[in-house]
């Protein structure tokens, strides 16, 4: 029962109140409810909880056993069982339990009780909440690592989080609660998030851009030529001296890296075609719209079906507002089955451009269409958008 609930979450990070936790009638909202049979079982509900010994149900004088005047909580931890939550005390010690911070040094220690501590009453700090707990572990595993001083050498972000957190991944989900640590640590309010990691020795991963059609770099002179089978890569600081060297056929962006292979090694024509590495970073984003506001021709995108897929053409539509991003190969009426939560992330994705929102209405309608993009087989949007 969402009020119920709502009497909860205060007293759980409220734990030495001075007063009473309360809750009005006047405060429930649609209250009195005018069903009478919702209005019986919404009553019968606060009855058992009062039952239990967790809230005392105080009525309206003459109107007992009808009307509510307020709620008062009596015993949190109670009222959780009652409604079958978890006690975020609990959770909070059980996260705690399992971390082993006695070899930190003590600014460390004392920034994990600080952290303990805000959790307690619901609240974030360095950039976590109690939601984020997973990310605590490899946090304190990269303290470990780091509390001491920098790295003696440069690793990125990818190459320290395998060597160092046994995750690849792990350093890109701590970056930010990392930095806050130090930042705190040094006293330096104003150094920036990306700063304090290369101040610690580690940076980003850069990729170079791949790109295939009638463009040049301007490397060196003359001018290197992209219009080359299969394609080309461009570290991102050259990427402002990529220039069209004709008017291509279309734009073409592809999200995943083997169907970009398939596509630039077996479709030879004079399209620009782009792989953006899954999600568009900025300075791919910045590029991308350099590009098309050069070119001036037909644009597609062809990602994955499920809704990060559409996502990133959402991205990629937003830098070119005054042009359309057409879905390419994207619709998949014999593709697998989307799931509640699929469909739910798809409706919130809309507004991106009519052709899209078409399709994401289409999709959410039949509710079938999921596909990974290496299952398609890689065609031009001659053929593939028919």
């Amino acid at each position: 029962m969402r009020v119920l609930e709502q009497l909860l979450r205060r007293g759980e990070v409220d734990k030495d109140r001075q007063r009473d936790i309360t809750l009005p009638a006047s405060r429930i909202p649609g209250y009195p409810l005018r069903n009478a049979e919702q209005a019986s079982e919404f009553h019968a509900g606060l009855k058992l909880a009062e039952e239990r010994g967790a809230v005392r149900v105080e009525w309206r004088k003459h109107h007992e056993g009808h009307e509510l005047e307020r709620l008062r909580l009596l015993d949190a931890r109670t009222l959780a069982d009652v409604l079958g939550l978890p006690f975020l005390p609990d959770r909070v010690n059980t996260v705690f339990e399992g971390i082993n911070s006695e070899a930190l040094p003590q600014w460390c220690r004392d920034c994990l009780e600080q952290m303990e501590v805000a959790w307690r009453r619901g609240k974030s700090i360095y950039g976590l909440s109690l939601h984020d707990s997973e990310r605590l572990p490899p946090l304190v595993k990269a303290l470990g690592v780091l509390a001491g001083g920098a790295l003696s050498e440069s690793l990125d972000y990818r190459q320290f989080g395998a060597r160092y957190l046994g995750d690849s991944k792990a350093t890109k989900a701590i970056d930010r609660p990392l930095a806050a640590l130090f930042r705190q640590h040094w006293g330096m309010k104003t150094i920036s998030d990306k700063d304090v990691m290369r101040s610690l020795n580690i940076l980003p991963l850069s990729h170079p851009v791949l790109m295939r059609g009638p463009m040049k770099v301007g490397v060196n002179e003359p001018d290197l030529s992209v219009d080359i089978q299969p394609y080309l890569g461009v570290a991102d600081r050259w990427l402002a001296t990529v220039a069209l060297t004709r008017k291509p056929d279309y734009v073409l962006t592809i999200e995943n890296l083997s169907s970009f292979n398939e596509y630039t090694e077996g479709v030879q024509d004079g399209g620009v075609v782009l792989y953006t590495g899954g999600y568009p970073t900025r300075a791919f984003q910045r590029f991308y719209q350099k590009v098309v506001t050069q070119a001036s021709v037909p644009l597609y995108h062809w990602g994955d079906t499920d809704p990060h897929g559409f996502l990133i053409l959402k991205i990629l539509q937003q830098q070119v507002p005054d042009a359309e991003v057409e879905p390419h190969l994207m619709d998949r009426p014999d593709g697998a089955p989307y799931s509640a939560s699929k469909l739910r992330e798809l409706t919130r994705i809309a507004p991106v451009n009519p052709s899209v929102d078409a399709l994401i209405a289409r999709v959410i309608e039949r509710g079938v269409g999921l596909v990974e993009q290496e299952e398609v087989r890689a065609l031009p949007p001659s053929n593939g958008n028919l």
